[in-house]
């Protein structure tokens, strides 16, 4: 079996709004199309380790990491070569080819704080440990549940975790799907700056939407994550289709940038009202 990355082009390769990587018809047909006939059933994903005890309402993700696919008979042979090749040091070393230069581009001392791009030794998320690799890899199988109550976004416009190194989806569209929307939004800083975050989550007064990347059957997103690495989902339609891809992702021992810099800082109402009320319960204070 061949990596989501085996087939990748120079024109697949994009560095703006942030580097990343679009590759449609990822994999060859055969593979794809035994990957998706021996998808997961949606009770083992409801069973994933933050999904336990979850009802399947609309439009909720759930997952199973890839050191559960890898430890359970109910997943395919065929699927766990895939989450163990995607988990692997070849995958990752695949991932450096690529993102290297724009890695030291966006963290000029990368290699200081991470180690040598020689060096870098990767294992499996919630198996391995910080203790003897550098980097952890994971392999989500996930979907979002059906859209049966109103139309929504399963998440706005956000940045990931800054621990994470890279992240990535890998789309599996059914084709009975005949649903609109759950297409990968990417965007840009309206000045150029970064700011107006709340917590992970930006406003879209603040920025400016780039490009879709429509979810779509055997399609691969693959970005290096940034304080510019913003996107989102957008709105589903009503369907009683599931939106099926498997998430992608690079962690590293301590975050590569601080958000807490990037916040939107509040309102000079939200500031008056809140000195307001502290003053509101000082006087209360007293009077008892």
């Amino acid at each position: 079996m061949k990596s989501l990355l085996s087939k990748i082009k120079p024109t697949d390769i994009f560095s703006e709004p942030f580097p990343h990587v679009v590759i449609k018809d990822a994999l060859d047909e055969e593979v794809y199309s035994k990957l998706k006939s021996e998808w997961a059933d949606i009770e083992i994903l409801r069973q994933g380790e933050d999904n336990k005890g979850t009802d399947l309402s609309s439009n909720k993700r759930l997952h199973y990491l890839a050191n559960e696919s890898l430890n359970d008979e109910r997943i395919t042979p065929f699927w766990k070569e895939f989450i163990a090749l995607h988990t692997s040091d070849t995958f990752f070393q695949e991932f450096l080819t690529i993102f290297k230069d724009h890695i030291l581009q966006m963290y000029p001392e990368f290699e200081q704080k991470y180690g040598s791009f020689e060096t870098l030794k990767s294992g499996l998320r919630k198996v391995d440990t910080f203790e003897s690799v550098d980097v952890l890899l994971d392999a989500l199988i996930c979907i979002n549940t059906p859209v049966v109550t109103k139309p929504n976004a399963v998440r706005g416009a956000h940045i990931d975790l800054p621990d994470k190194l890279f992240a990535g989806l890998f789309y599996l569209r059914d084709p009975q799907d005949t649903s609109t929307g759950g297409n990968l939004e990417i965007y840009k800083f309206k000045n150029g700056k970064p700011y107006g975050f709340r917590s992970s989550a930006i406003d879209d007064s603040y920025i400016k939407h780039v490009k879709t990347i429509e979810y779509d059957r055997n399609v691969l997103i693959l970005f290096l994550n940034s304080v510019y690495s913003l996107h989102g989902v957008s709105v589903r339609s009503l369907t009683d289709s599931p939106r099926y891809f498997v998430n992608l992702v690079g962690e590293v021992k301590q975050p590569l940038f601080d958000p807490k810099q990037y916040q939107e800082l509040p309102s000079f109402k939200t500031k008056y009202i809140k000195k307001l009320e502290k003053a509101i319960k000082k006087v209360a204070l007293v009077a008892k």
